[in-house]
Formats: C-alpha cells, sequence, structure tokens
C-alpha cells in the first residue's frame, strides 16, 4: 500500500540544509552558543570558533539591547514563551553596528532547554527603508516620524505583539505651555522649544525606538521590543533629561513636559488606530489632570 507522505529527509540532508543556509543559525544553551553555521559567523565577521568561545551570546548583541533580549532568552528557557520573533542591533567584529532580524524558538538539546533561532542581516534593507520613509513620514519641523511615519513603522511591531499576546509600552508627552511660549517669545521660540523636546526624546531613547510628533505639541515613543520591567527606567530617563537640559539651556522659558507612560494590551488595540487612540486619551488625561492642579 502506498504511502501519500514522503520519505522524511535523513539527518544528513537537514545538517547539510543548515551548513549551506543564506541565513545564520544558532543554537543556545544557558547564554551559551554551541552551535552555529558558517553563515552566522560571516554575519558578525568572525569564524564559528570565535563565536562559540565567547563567555555569552550576548557578547554580540549592542548593549543598549541586551537587557531585552536577556529577557526573551529567558522566557523562552522557561517555557514560558515558545516562538519570538523581533529586531535587534547586532556588534561585528570590526565594531560595526548591524540591524539583525531574529527568529527563534525553545527546543531541547541533550535533555536539557535550549533555544534554536535564525538571524538575517537586514541592515541595507533598513538603511533602504528609512531612506523612502524619510520622503514623506517624517515631521518638517523636528526630524521626527510624523503622524503617519508612526503608523506605518508600528505597524509591524503591533502584529508581532499580537503574535505573541505581549503587552506594549507607549510613551506619551506633550509640551507645556506652548502656547504661552509662542504669544510671550514669538513663533521662533515655540519652534526651538519643539526641536528640543525632538532631541531630548531621541537623546534619551535608542535609535531603534519610533519616535513621532503626532501633531501640535503631542509626541509619542513607542520602545520597541521593551519588556514591562523597564517601564519605570523609561519614564525616570525622561525626567533626567529633561533636568539636564533645564540646567543647560540658555531659553527665556523653562522647557517642561506632561508625559505618562502606558501598558497597552495589543488585543485591546489591535490596530494602530486603535493604538492612537489610546495615545489621544493618554494625553487628554495627562492635561485634564495637569490643568486641574
Amino acid at each position: 500500500m502506498s504511502s501519500n507522505q514522503p520519505d522524511l529527509l535523513p539527518l544528513e540532508s537537514f545538517r547539510v540544509l543548515v551548513e549551506e543556509s543564506l541565513t545564520g543559525v544558532y543554537l543556545i544553551q544557558g547564554d551559551r552558543l554551541i552551535y552555529v553555521n558558517r553563515r552566522l559567523a560571516d554575519i558578525f565577521g568572525c569564524t564559528r570558533e570565535e563565536l562559540l568561545a565567547l563567555p555569552s551570546a550576548l557578547a554580540v548583541i549592542a548593549e543598549s539591547d541586551r537587557d531585552m533580549v536577556r529577557e526573551k532568552l529567558r522566557q523562552r528557557l522557561s517555557g514560558e514563551v515558545d516562538v519570538v520573533e523581533y529586531t535587534v542591533r547586532g556588534i561585528r567584529k570590526d565594531g560595526r553596528v548591524i540591524d539583525l532580524d531574529v527568529r527563534s524558538a525553545r527546543t531541547m538539546h541533550e535533555g536539557s532547554p535550549a533555544v534554536i533561532g535564525s538571524m538575517l542581516d537586514i541592515s541595507e534593507r533598513t538603511r533602504l527603508e528609512r531612506a523612502l520613509r524619510d520622503l514623506s513620514l517624517t515631521d518638517d519641523l523636528t526630524g521626527l516620524y510624523n503622524r503617519r511615519g508612526f503608523s506605518t513603522l508600528a505597524e509591524r511591531q503591533l502584529a508581532l505583539a499580537l503574535r505573541g499576546n505581549q503587552p506594549l509600552l507607549l510613551i506619551f508627552a506633550d509640551v507645556d505651555g506652548l502656547k504661552a511660549i509662542n504669544d510671550t517669545h514669538g513663533h521662533a521660540a515655540g519652534d526651538q522649544a519643539l526641536r528640543d523636546t525632538a532631541a531630548i526624546l531621541r537623546s534619551t531613547y535608542r535609535s531603534a525606538d519610533i519616535i513621532a510628533r503626532l501633531g501640535g505639541d503631542e509626541f509619542t515613543v513607542f520602545p520597541v521590543n521593551a519588556v514591562e520591567s523597564s517601564a519605570s527606567i523609561l519614564t525616570e530617563r525622561l525626567d533626567e533629561a529633561l533636568a539636564r537640559h533645564a540646567r543647560q539651556s540658555d531659553q527665556p522659558y523653562t522647557l517642561s513636559l506632561t508625559a505618562g507612560l502606558a501598558r497597552v494590551d495589543p488585543a485591546e488595540c489591535p490596530t494602530i488606530e486603535g493604538l492612537l487612540a489610546q495615545a489621544d486619551r493618554a494625553l487628554y488625561e495627562r492635561r485634564a489632570k495637569r490643568n486641574s492642579r
């Protein structure tokens, strides 16, 4: 009796496929790399032996992204999450920072939990995407993404969060007294306040985070792949940056922001419009609270 099922590929065939793959493949146990294929070594500009000798797999991850990657690794090894997809910045042997698309899953190796995954170097694609976005998705005054730009970039992150049932963090802020600055010091001063706000947000958050001016005096930050435990750190950094700016600024006004952070359940905000509506509501509530003081 014939079977409709194809013959299973022998183990040696799978080994050859992985070895010759154009995608970087790795296996992690604990936090050590215990297998990498040739392509992964090429991505980082080193030999396989050099990668396997590293004290931690996190050594090839940009320092600003290591806490996030460490948490995702912990979740998979503990069995909390089986499969994850995310983007991260890696560091080549020559020091160049590259953008990586990472897909990984929990597995078992010699009776112990391990993580098997793949990496693609998407640096060139990211550069081209940024160039195209800059044509129509940025705010002329501040250079941040505009509302359309925010919607475009946040789409993929929201889809990943929905797929993984992961909560999102959304930072929102508006400039205090912008109308008073315009009325008292002129619109050039008001424009400068907006540019200074953009500069503060850029210096506070990672280049991978989505930072946008939604319109008027409203700004938002979508920290990419941020874990919930980092919420207080995200707001503390902004407070510190504002205080530092106040000490150094020679403007005839003190720049301040009404800011907050919202935890967003992607199941309740499954669209970018819903995400922006959440930001709008949060800004309105913060303004009302501020004005009632």
